[in-house]
């Protein structure tokens, strides 16, 4: 944990939503444009404009700090994926254009690259990925289930491993061809995945 300023008020902060939106939204930032290695609370605190003992208060340490910021960041791709209603207003076809759209935004990538280095000296954060690995892979099952698809649970394990070596490989790509092959890629796998499932049958879902 950053050490506290001569300056600063130790006081609690006030159980504000709007000092904790800005503190998530001022720690996406810091993560995005520094990486894990320029992370600290005291850059997150003045990048909020509060003070640090603001953050502490909603944010004992940096890691705790982390995990909600990973967990906002990646946002995007939980509703992509999931069961949120907005997934069934698309068509199979957008919906595979929307999740490359995901997969393919270097900004998630980064993110999940972050928390994996932090997690090397943090055992807490290794469950805190473990979980949060696990509803990924829920919410993709969720997601292609509003599309009467059923995929097997190794078919689905091996493309939700496949994505994400392509994200991380994208993470990496430097030219235009770069981020082209891995949408196509991405829209390979996905195309597999369909070919291997089945039609979930009305029976079954209801």
């Amino acid at each position: 944990m950053s050490a506290t300023l001569p300056f600063e008020d130790t006081s609690p902060a006030p159980a504000d939503k709007d000092s904790r939106s800005r503190l998530i939204e001022a720690a996406l930032e810091v993560l995005l444009r520094d990486g894990i290695m320029g992370f600290s609370q005291s850059k997150v605190a003045r990048q909020a404009g509060l003070r640090q003992s603001h953050l502490t208060y909603y944010f004992p340490t940096r890691n705790d700090l982390l995990t909600v910021v990973v967990e906002h960041g990646c946002q995007l791709v939980i509703n992509a994926q999931g069961c949120t209603g907005q997934a069934a207003e698309l068509s199979l076809s957008n919906f595979r254009v929307q999740m490359c759209n995901n997969v393919c935004d270097s900004r998630i990538a980064r993110l999940m690259v972050a928390v994996t280095v932090a997690a090397e000296t943090d055992p807490r954060l290794k469950h805190w990925l473990s979980d949060f690995d696990r509803r990924m892979l829920n919410n993709k099952k969720e997601a292609f289930l509003q599309y009467g698809i059923t995929c097997s649970p190794d078919e689905l394990a091996l493309f939700h491993s496949t994505i994400a070596g392509i994200a991380l490989r994208n993470l990496n790509s430097c030219t235009p061809e770069d981020h082209a092959e891995a949408r196509h890629r991405f829209l390979l796998a996905f195309d597999r995945l369909i070919l291997a499932s089945h039609p979930v049958q009305k029976s079954e879902k209801s």
